[in-house]
């Protein structure tokens, strides 16, 4: 097979191609993203897998070097707690839940807790809900505003994991209070359901 009919070979779904291979004609697709045209024939602009949206009939690339995840209004986020006010709890945004293919946040870093999301009913002292370097699981309420708002009302929402504010020794969950295994010192928290569960 000479280079000219390999070069032509029409592509399928998945299939690894490279910047500059074929992967068809005008006539059978639209060039989408990573795709160019030139004299009626469509070539790759990038390295990736071939996608083919048949309802559209459109072809494009989807690059293999995954972009990094932006986190999505709904989606569980793992943080680590940096700040809190008397309104809010500020948040470094550590990963998004379920993202095997652990990549840095594509985003600012920095997400906030606001006093009327961190649990149902009120809140009197946000420093008895939160302390600084507590990890927490979150849902994203909001994802264009900057700082993305966060909430952790759900009971399966909320810290997973705290140092004991005194001696820094893991705290340890005994019915909605902590304990420190070490020198004894209870703490509070907004607790979730996962608490010491989730590998952080």
């Amino acid at each position: 097979m000479d280079v000219e009919n390999r070069k032509k070979k029409s592509v399928k779904n998945g299939d690894f191609v490279l910047p500059g291979d074929y992967l068809g004609v005008i006539e059978e697709f639209l060039p989408g993203d990573g795709v160019i045209e030139e004299n009626g024939e469509l070539y790759s602009t990038r390295a990736g897998k071939v996608k083919i949206n048949q309802e559209k009939m459109e072809i494009s690339v989807v690059p293999v070097t995954d972009t990094p995840p932006i986190p999505k209004v709904g989606q569980i986020v793992i943080a680590k707690v940096i700040e809190v006010k008397p309104q809010a709890a500020i948040v470094q945004l550590l990963r998004i839940e379920g993202r095997e293919d652990y990549r840095e946040i594509a985003t600012s870093k920095l997400a906030g807790i606001h006093i009327s999301q961190v649990k149902e009913g009120f809140v009197e002292d946000m420093s008895k809900e939160f302390k600084i370097g507590d990890i927490v699981r979150a849902r994203v309420l909001t994802d264009e505003k900057s700082p993305i708002q966060l909430t952790t009302r759900a009971p399966d929402l909320g810290v997973v994991f705290a140092l004991c504010s005194n001696c820094k020794t893991p705290l340890v969950r005994r019915g909605n209070q902590l304990i420190c295994p070490k020198c004894g010192r209870i703490e509070t928290r907004k607790l979730s359901a996962f608490y010491r569960k989730i590998k952080v």
